[in-house]
């Protein structure tokens, strides 16, 4: 069986639990993983700041991917990154702004919103290290926006604007959805996918020396480009079907008790 030197993996349902709660083996794994010749890269949909939140909390000392595969980068420099064009990022957020719908715009790793529903954003921050600002979208200059994030909690609303964005902006952006209120929107070349190619070149490691978990839609092209892929919960049955291993949820320990046998070869 062929070593596995990289191991990359979302965070929200797949390490971590959504409250931010992890099971004890798999914090003991992911710290015998940290100790071993094997690297755990995080790549998730959360900003810089966020992503670094959890990557501290596991002791790690790794690139991370943030935004989707928008941005891959350590502390103190981007390795690489693909942001969404100006113009259309106003587009995007015009359209989102007519719709009525909860927006978030991430600009040079900081969350802008002009709605502060504290329910909604409470709901975002918490557990994930985050911060934000209140600001009128017409006066934000858009530098480099790696992100932009809809609120939508209705299921009808969700399917709508999913299907209009992705119909208008086919070969510009991408759309996916990263759980059952928040759709993803960044641009065409970013994806966890993408971002993984990138490590791979990066470490100079092969697709066979590559192992990926995670749990949504968004996770999907980078199990893709992994030699073993494992899909953890239920809430994708796109995932499912390209995943090797399927894990009943992220607080069973399915996927450490795998990473010990695939990493660690306990």
């Amino acid at each position: 069986m062929t070593k596995i030197k990289l191991w990359i993996s979302d965070i929200d349902g797949t390490l971590i639990n959504y409250d931010g709660s992890c099971t004890p083996l798999m914090m003991d794994v992911i710290k015998k993983v940290n100790n071993s010749s094997a690297k755990l890269i995080l790549a998730t949909g959360r900003m810089y700041m966020g992503a670094k939140y959890a990557s501290d909390k596991f002791n790690l000392n790794n690139p991370i991917v943030c935004y989707q595969g928008a941005v891959v980068r350590t502390k103190d420099e981007i390795l690489w990154c693909s942001n969404v064009k100006k113009e259309i990022a106003r587009e995007v957020i015009s359209y989102l702004r007519n719709k009525k719908i909860h927006t978030h715009v991430y600009d040079e790793d900081i969350l802008y919103t002009e709605d502060d529903n504290k329910e909604i954003m409470d709901a975002y921050c918490k557990g994930r290290g985050t911060t934000y600002k209140v600001i009128n979208f017409d006066e934000l200059k858009l530098n480099s926006v790696a992100k932009i994030l809809a609120v939508i909690q209705d299921k009808k609303i969700m399917e709508e604007t999913k299907k209009d964005l992705a119909q208008k902006y086919k070969g510009i952006l991408t759309i996916v959805q990263s759980s059952n209120e928040y759709l993803e929107i960044t641009d065409k070349n970013a994806s966890k996918g993408n971002a993984l190619n990138f490590l791979k070149k990066y470490y100079n490691v092969s697709t066979s020396e590559v192992l990926a978990s995670g749990d949504q839609d968004n996770d999907i092209d980078m199990l893709n480009n992994a030699g073993i892929k494992i899909a953890v919960g239920k809430n994708s049955e796109k995932l499912l079907l390209c995943a090797d291993y399927k894990c009943e949820s992220v607080n069973s320990d399915e996927l450490p008790k795998l990473i010990e046998r695939f990493i660690l070869c306990e």
